[in-house]
């Protein structure tokens, strides 16, 4: 058979015989390259999954603890309000102590003990 297409091709049988390889050989290749690709693109898909399934769940993750956080600063600025509050509350007792006892009017030290600081330069 080989024969005759030489013979119809005018060419030398030899020369079919490397057609034929040539062409047996690219079709085996060309075959091997699709199942090569289209596995590569099976585990492409299979590993996009598993890391868009990952990342949702490092999301959610880092989602809860952000929610932790910001509970914990929250819980921080309500104590810090409340001293706050605790402190404005003192002050003013201390203000009206002050006041009720007439401190606030008398001068915080004597005369003499202000001339002669000042004479000593301070």
């Amino acid at each position: 058979m080989i024969g005759t297409i030489a013979r119809l091709l005018g060419l030398d049988t030899l020369l079919v015989y490397a057609i034929l390889a040539l062409l047996a050989g690219g079709g085996i290749w060309a075959w091997s390259a699709h199942r090569y690709n289209t596995g590569y693109s099976a585990g492409e898909l299979h590993e996009r999954a598993a890391w868009e399934k990952e990342r949702a769940l490092l999301e959610r993750l880092a989602e809860v603890e952000r929610k932790a956080k910001q509970a914990k600063i929250d819980q921080i600025e309500a104590e810090n309000l409340a001293l706050e509050g605790q402190l404005a509350e003192t002050q003013n007792a201390l203000e009206e102590a002050i006041h009720a006892d007439g401190a606030d009017k008398k001068p915080a030290m004597s005369k003499n003990v202000a001339r002669a600081l000042n004479g000593v330069g301070r």
